[in-house]
């Protein structure tokens, strides 16, 4: 995923917290999951088309960066012979995958395991296929992180990798509060958010190319595509709480200036009736850049 795949910045800020942010963030990151599962399940039809049609069913998936469990539990849906494997850094994302699991009744094929790519994988069995969502741009090399990912696929597996291709966008350009124009400044200073973050990594060197970064660590890509949704207004209340959490998680995070954090304090004020709460314009675009590739030659 280039830098230019990940133009996001305020869209997906969890790198760097602690273990008490991770607890607030495990709410969000549920709901999100669940708002724009379709990008899962799209994924998971376009894997099970790709295999060949005489490869046996899929007995075993990877879920890196799983966070709350929601894509790892629509795995195991999608893929009913398979044991699935939740994989994240965070206790309480774990945590609540593991919850997640029981209350859908996948408790017995889905586990979990707490590392932090790319270390932490070592004695993992391998896998037909490892699903890797919003995760990898938190490695400062990630050509060398996708190397040790193949080594944990099996020799006809694929793997699924899914990376933000634009800003998610949920405002229009004119509030009506504020200056015309803040989604735009969301996204430069989610940009400058993103590179920082990128150049603090440990061992962080820049990523090349989609093509050039699979083949670095022997993978063939089979398909690489931008699948977007939008819910457009009036919109369900899953959603528009999505909104709401990203916008007090912007605040937070991004360097904006007083009056576009006066704006923010305004939209996110659920008394307001100008809050994204209750006003009719607001809606959600996101999409992902979903790359699936398979191994080339020995491992």
């Amino acid at each position: 995923m280039t830098n230019e795949a990940h133009r996001h910045g305020h869209a997906h800020g969890h790198a760097h917290l602690d273990e008490a942010h991770w607890q607030a963030f495990a709410a969000i990151a549920e709901l999100e999951g669940e708002v724009l599962l379709a990008f899962v399940t799209d994924t998971a039809a376009q894997i099970a088309d790709l295999r060949n049609a005489d490869a046996l069913p899929v007995r075993r998936i990877i879920d890196i960066g799983c966070g709350p469990g929601v894509g790892t539990c629509e795995l195991a849906l999608r893929f009913p012979d398979a044991q699935v494997v939740g994989v994240d850094s965070s206790v309480a994302m774990l945590e609540r995958t593991t919850t997640r699991a029981f209350e859908q009744g996948f408790h017995a094929r889905i586990t979990t395991l707490i590392a932090e790519l790319p270390a932490g994988l070592d004695g993992l069995e391998p896998a037909d296929v490892i699903w890797a969502s919003m995760s990898l741009h938190h490695v400062g090399d990630e050509v060398e992180a996708l190397r040790i990912l193949r080594g944990l696929l099996s020799p006809h597996g694929l793997i699924a990798v899914a990376e933000l291709a634009d800003p998610m966008r949920t405002l229009p350009d004119d509030l009506g509060v504020g200056r015309p124009g803040l989604a735009n400044r969301i996204d430069t200073a989610g940009a400058t958010w993103f590179a920082r973050m990128r150049s603090e990594l440990t061992g962080s060197v820049p990523s090349p190319d989609v093509a050039s970064m699979f083949a670095a660590a022997g993978f063939e890509v089979i398909s690489s595509q931008i699948i977007r949704q939008r819910l457009d207004s009036p919109l369900p209340d899953a959603a528009r709480r999505l909104v709401l959490g990203g916008l007090q998680r912007i605040s937070d995070q991004l360097d904006l200036d007083a009056d576009d954090r006066s704006t923010i304090t305004v939209l996110t004020d659920p008394t307001d009736p100008r809050s994204v709460m209750h006003r009719q314009d607001v809606f959600v675009e996101a999409s992902r850049r979903i790359v699936i590739a398979r191994p080339t030659g020995p491992g």
